[in-house]
């Protein structure tokens, strides 16, 4: 099983949801690779220096949606599957 908390990001998988998490990125290599990218600008962003007005905040929190909704994608068979 997988908690929905996990697929949003309210807590880290366990290991087995984990091995789980890591088999449907396997079976979905475009999602994962969509899901990686994000997690990768949401750093680079995070690492920027200054606010700018406030659009730096926006594209974050754009990028956080984004990244959620990917994981409930890639995930909603395998959670759908367990419950």
């Amino acid at each position: 099983m997988i908690s929905v908390d996990v697929i949003i990001g309210n807590r880290p998988p366990a290991p087995r949801e984990l091995n789980l998490m890591q088999a449907e990125e396997r079976n979905h290599p475009n999602i994962a690779r969509a899901m990686h990218d994000i997690e990768k600008s949401m750093q680079a962003l995070h690492d920027a220096p200054d606010d700018f007005g406030g659009h730096k905040g926006q594209a974050e929190a754009d990028l956080r949606a984004a990244y959620i909704s990917l994981t409930k994608a890639l995930y909603f068979r395998l959670w759908k599957d367990t419950h």
